[in-house]
């Protein structure tokens, strides 16, 4: 196995085997463990910042009402609509993340990966652009790939999270 194959499974997270299921069109065991494992992890903060905007919520609606003071009141309302999107938000990627794990199938893009990086006020992003799909990842998978170079990419269908990458030709 060369260094940059390497660098590519440690940076994605994926094993031999990883990338075995996924050649076959399909999730391995570990892969969807550890998808389900960040599905909880990210209800569970959804949880604690919805009961957080309700709470805010509750409060500043009780001082608004109280004092007569229709900015708190306002902001009171805007956390409520906040919390709504936040739900709507949440709820849709932990439908598609089930979807996922119930099809238990893997989608592969082929072609040359394009290198993308993009620097901002914000701090940098960075980009992998294959057959026109710009695939947003971290720096250390950024550095994993070789620029202009043939691959092919394993993600998921709903959520597109990747899962493996394999330099072919």
């Amino acid at each position: 196995m060369t260094e940059a194959a390497s660098a590519l499974m440690a940076a994605l997270q994926f094993t031999g085997s990883d990338l075995a299921a996924n050649q076959q069109g399909r999730l391995s065991l570990a892969q969807a463990a550890r998808i389900q494992q960040a599905r909880r992890r990210q209800l569970l903060l959804a949880a604690l910042l919805f009961f957080s905007f309700v709470l805010g919520a509750t409060i500043l609606l009780f001082a608004g009402q109280r004092a007569g003071n229709a900015i708190l009141t306002v902001a009171g309302g805007a956390l409520i609509v906040m919390n709504a999107l936040l739900v709507g938000l949440v709820g849709r990627g932990s439908m598609r993340v089930g979807s996922d794990l119930r099809a238990n199938s893997v989608e592969a893009l082929a072609g040359e990966v394009e290198r993308v990086l993009r620097r901002g006020p914000q701090g940098d992003r960075y980009l992998l652009r294959i057959n026109g799909d710009d695939l947003r990842v971290t720096r250390d998978v950024f550095q994993g790939f070789r620029h202009e170079r043939l691959y092919r990419i394993y993600r998921t269908k709903g959520s597109r999270l990747l899962l493996s990458a394999e330099a072919i030709g």
